[in-house]
C-alpha cells in the first residue's frame, strides 16, 4: 500500500525535474554536433538546483537565498565562477581571466 506522503514526493521529485529541465532548455546548455551531445555544465546546474529545491521545500532556505543561488548559477554559466561539490559542501570559486582560480571560495554544506 502507497502512502499519501509517497504521492506527495513522488509529485515533488516529477516538479523539480521539470523545473531543471525547462531551465536547461531556456538557457540552452546542451549542443550537438552530429551524433555528440554536449552539455558540460548541466551535471553541476542539476545538482546545485534540485538542492536548492529540497532546502525550499523542507522551508530551510528563503527566497532571497534562492535568488542568490539562482544568480550564482548564471554566473558559473558565464565562466565567472566555477562549482563544485566537495564533501557535501558547495564551492563557489571565482575564476579569474588569465588564471586558473583564485583560492577564494564559500562552502554551504549540502545537506539530503
Amino acid at each position: 500500500m502507497v502512502k499519501t506522503g509517497d504521492y506527495i514526493q513522488e509529485d515533488f521529485e516529477k516538479r523539480k525535474n521539470e523545473y531543471v529541465l525547462d531551465f536547461i532548455r531556456k538557457k540552452e546548455l546542451i549542443n550537438s554536433n552530429d551524433n555528440v551531445i554536449f552539455s558540460q555544465k548541466i551535471f553541476v546546474i542539476n545538482s546545485v538546483i534540485k538542492w536548492c529545491l529540497d532546502k525550499i521545500q523542507n522551508k530551510k532556505m528563503s527566497t532571497t537565498q534562492w535568488a542568490k543561488y539562482k544568480k550564482i548559477i548564471s554566473q558559473y554559466i558565464a565562466g565567472i565562477v566555477d562549482l563544485k561539490w566537495n564533501d557535501g559542501s558547495l564551492e563557489i570559486i571565482e575564476v579569474k581571466h588569465g588564471e586558473k582560480r583564485t583560492t577564494r571560495s564559500r562552502r554551504t554544506k549540502r545537506r539530503n
